[in-house]
């Protein structure tokens, strides 16, 4: 049975429209869409363990509440239109759903990353860190790219698919990716691609606020050898360089986009709309408002 076929039929749903894609080697991404009324009470959904993990994409609010190993219930919670939950499958999974439920659910073997570090130079990545109910604009973009391509001819949608797929995986591998126990180099500096990790995911989750021992966890080192060998490698603190990636991203931002500056302080992680004013102020000389004014595209 398909991927596909056995994602739907844990749902109790008898068809599903899938696409299939391959965006490498032989690794092969499996994307569904889900649509059920479970108008009859909760349905329960119980996912075999699989070397995969598994991105839901809400398309509808959905309620829904896990199921623990030993069948208690969790409590239920509504998962917004746009949302995504994100979990590996080596354990299994399982929850209880209830009512109108409309989902894109990505099936992501672990050796599509495996792939993605051997074919495109990208970072090794072990595990992918569990989130429920994030609010991501990329998988959402994705999720919004795909649908058409259900109806598409099938020459024009595989033309397409492989480089969507690719960019999913780069996405959960730069933003959500955990990489295995690093080391720093005899003279206690970074190698290229353990420097490129670091600040990617640094970068990819500036909307967050990250203290040093998240970022360390997830690039495999721990705290000291983070901050010694990144300060050996770049001259600057993880600080210094998360605040100036801050910023640049913040120029970026007033200049391309009518974003609020609040929403772009929210955007950029600082603790609110006046702490963003005043560091902006402190690094750039004007406020943001005046800032945007003069460099506007």
């Amino acid at each position: 049975m398909a991927v596909s076929e056995r994602i739907a039929r844990c749902f109790g749903i008898a068809a599903a429209r899938a696409l299939a894609i391959r965006p490498l080697r032989k690794a092969k991404l499996s994307v569904v869409h889900l649509e059920r009324s479970y108008e009859d009470g909760e349905h329960p959904v119980f996912l075999p363990a699989d070397d995969a993990f598994l991105v839901m994409l809400y398309l509808v609010d959905v309620d829904h509440r896990d199921i623990w190993p030993d069948r208690t219930l969790a409590t239920l919670k509504t998962y917004p239109k746009g949302s995504a939950c994100l979990i590996s499958l080596r354990h299994g999974a399982a929850i209880s759903i209830g009512g109108r439920f409309e989902a894109l659910a990505f099936h992501i073997p672990s050796s599509h990353f495996a792939e993605l570090a051997e074919e495109a130079g990208e970072p090794r990545v072990d595990d992918l860190v569990t989130c429920r109910g994030i609010d991501d604009q990329v998988i959402r973009n994705i999720g919004g790219a795909l649908m058409p391509m259900f109806d598409m001819p099938d020459e024009v949608r595989d033309q397409l698919l492989p480089h969507i797929g690719l960019a999913l995986n780069a996405h959960l591998a730069h933003r959500y990716g955990r990489s295995p126990a690093q080391r720093l180099s005899a003279s206690g500096r970074l190698s290229p691609i353990q420097e490129k990790r670091i600040k990617t995911y640094i970068a990819a989750n500036l909307s967050d606020n990250m203290p040093v021992d998240q970022i360390a966890d997830a690039t495999g080192f721990s705290v000291d050898e983070l901050c010694s060998g990144f300060m050996n490698t770049t001259g600057q603190s993880v600080a210094e360089w998360m605040s100036a990636c801050r910023m640049k991203k913040a120029q970026s931002q007033l200049s391309k986009t009518g974003e609020t500056i609040a929403q772009v302080a929210a955007a950029c992680g600082f603790a609110d709309e006046d702490t963003f004013i005043e560091t902006f102020l402190k690094a750039v000389g004007v406020p943001p408002a005046e800032w945007r004014l003069r460099n506007r595209h």
